[in-house]
């Protein structure tokens, strides 16, 4: 499981992305903890769709742990509630 730190930035998402594409390449759905969650930027949601799009063309899935009123609003400003958060598990 990764869990995801409570300032989810620009300055972040190189490392997050180096750390999710570890993870799966190791299992073939990822759990990601939200839990911690605080902040979220653009960069940060855009890293998340990727992975998501990229596990869905190998027919897997971000499995979520965890709620992030943070992470859902800013989700949810952006449009894409539905793609990313489909199913969550507390």
């Amino acid at each position: 499981m990764l869990k995801l730190p409570p300032e989810m930035a620009i300055n972040h998402v190189e490392s997050l992305y180096h750390q999710i594409f570890q993870d799966s390449m190791e299992t073939s759905d990822i759990t990601i903890d939200i839990s911690e969650v605080q902040r979220a930027d653009t960069a940060s949601i855009q890293l998340l769709c990727a992975v998501q799009k990229h596990l869905l063309s190998l027919e897997h899935k971000i499995v979520w742990h965890g709620e992030s009123d943070a992470l859902a609003q800013a989700v949810d400003e952006l449009g894409l509630t539905h793609y990313l958060f489909h199913s969550i598990e507390n």
